[in-house]
């Protein structure tokens, strides 16, 4: 994963400090500081929002130009393709026992 070098080169480009960048997504400082220094991120609504204040998808911000390399054109991403009803929640979680 790329995200540390990604989002240190990115702040330098933009001239933002970590505060900054803090209070305009609503990550905690401690957990962008905990990315800069190589901790792998926990939260994936975190991970958007730094993405989104870049204009960045989730995958060029945390792998870079690596992971575009590797994608297919053809092949749509499941997740963003349909991200829209994830969060409406149109979704339907069916729980079974299941016999021994």
């Amino acid at each position: 994963m790329k995200l540390k070098e990604n989002l240190k080169a990115l702040m330098e480009a933009n001239g933002i400090t970590l505060t900054e960048l803090s209070k305009r997504t609503n990550v905690p400082k401690q957990t962008i500081h905990n990315w800069l220094c190589g901790t792998e991120p926990k939260s994936l609504n975190q991970i958007r929002a730094i993405a989104t204040f870049f204009k960045l998808s989730i995958e060029e911000l945390c792998y870079g130009d690596e992971k575009k390399k590797t994608q297919k054109k053809h092949e749509p991403n499941p997740i963003e393709e349909h991200e829209d009803e994830i969060r409406a929640g149109v979704f339907e979680v069916v729980l079974r026992r299941i016999k021994k």
